[in-house]
């Protein structure tokens, strides 16, 4: 009898600690479906009926209108006088037609207000539009990208162990991942990079898409898509260097090895995926390695590395010639890091965003810290 209660002490004691341990990890959140919204509540609040009410409302009038008849589906505006003056930005995809941007734009309004309810200063990412208002002047500092969500597909491209080339970095890392991964993670990193200089070079809607050729053994991935976005106001300078700055910090640490992500900025954003998720024809084209690589296990055939990956016409604009030795450099590169083994890992992302169909993320705030000192 003593032995049994024993036995039945120490499972129960077993299952309170593997439940303190469950409350305390505490699940995986899976993420909303958009709209997205972050909420400052520390900026202060208004009331019903306020003056801060009246001018959100004047520009929920005339914004959405305002983006969706001009050729950049861009507006921004400021209503009323301090202390209740309202700041606001309202950007629609440059893939979206003017009835679309201006439905989802009136819709981000009410939903910002719903959400953020009397909250002075409100963000709400949607697609295919982002609002954002404010209390604060944030029309003044075009490249202030902060406030910002980061979501990334919970699959992995395959399993295995290697080294990895960071096509964001120009490196070698030693992470997880077999062949298939590695090519994936340099060519989503070559396109993603190839699309932020077409949309930093957009004059008009700092808009980009592209799409690239994968044809690595019998994954189930054959192409990459991806998009890049700007505010319009931005130059292309800074257009460009807002867009390098979030690929090269969010790439390597939460997309590696993952068939797609994506980070919502106001100012710029990015996204790739193994689908097509936006409309019409990519304006950028890019062709995969055209020999098949040798299946993992065997070695890399001797001689030069394969050729770089080739460019077709774009709908506009042209590569121009270092970007074409950059993509050579990365290729051999690449070669490189494919032919090298490496046994050491890096840690995996803090979250693990896990969708069950395409488009389903979990989500991570990234410097919304940071929103709050706007």
């Amino acid at each position: 009898m003593a032995g049994h209660r024993l036995h039945l002490t120490f499972w129960y004691n077993l299952a309170a600690v593997a439940l303190l341990l469950a409350l305390l990890h505490g699940p995986l959140a899976e993420a909303q479906p958009l709209p997205w919204q972050l909420c400052n509540a520390t900026a202060g609040n208004y009331t019903e009926g306020s003056a801060y009410q009246a001018n959100v409302r004047a520009l929920a009038s005339a914004l959405p209108a305002n983006a969706s008849s001009s050729r950049a589906l861009f507006a921004e505006g400021a209503a009323g006088t301090a202390p209740d003056k309202v700041y606001a930005i309202a950007l629609c995809r440059g893939d979206t037609n003017a009835s679309s941007c201006a439905a989802c734009l009136a819709a981000a309004f009410d939903t910002a207000q719903q959400l953020c309810a009397f909250n002075r200063r409100a963000t709400l990412f949607n697609d295919p539009c982002i609002l954002r208002y404010s209390d604060q002047d944030i029309l003044a500092n075009v490249t202030d990208n902060r406030g910002m969500f980061v979501a990334w597909n919970y699959n992995n491209v395959s399993t295995g162990r290697m080294a990895v080339f960071d096509a964001t970095s120009g490196q070698l890392v030693n992470t997880s991942g077999d062949y298939a991964s590695a090519v994936y993670d340099a060519f989503s990193g070559m396109l993603v990079n190839a699309t932020a200089d077409y949309a930093a070079k957009d004059s008009v809607r700092r808009f980009g898409t592209g799409e690239m050729g994968f044809n690595v053994f019998d994954s189930p991935y054959h192409n990459i898509f991806s998009l890049a976005q700007c505010t319009p106001d931005m130059s292309e300078a800074d257009c460009r260097s807002c867009l390098g700055d979030i690929i090269r910090r969010m790439m390597p640490k939460y997309f590696v090895g993952k068939p797609g992500g994506r980070v919502f900025g106001v100012r710029c954003n990015f996204r790739f995926e193994a689908y097509e998720f936006f409309s019409g024809r990519p304006l950028l084209q890019l062709s995969g390695l055209p020999p098949s690589p040798p299946p993992p296990g065997l070695s890399a055939p001797s001689g030069l590395p394969p050729s770089p990956p080739g460019l077709r016409p774009a709908a506009s604009g042209n590569i121009n010639n270092r970007e074409g030795e950059l993509l050579l450099d990365r290729c051999v590169l690449l070669w490189l890091a494919l032919t090298i083994k490496r046994t050491s890992k890096i840690a995996p992302p803090l979250l693990v965003l896990r969708p069950a169909s395409p488009g389903n993320y979990r989500d991570a705030r990234f410097d919304v810290g940071l929103w709050g000192s706007h």
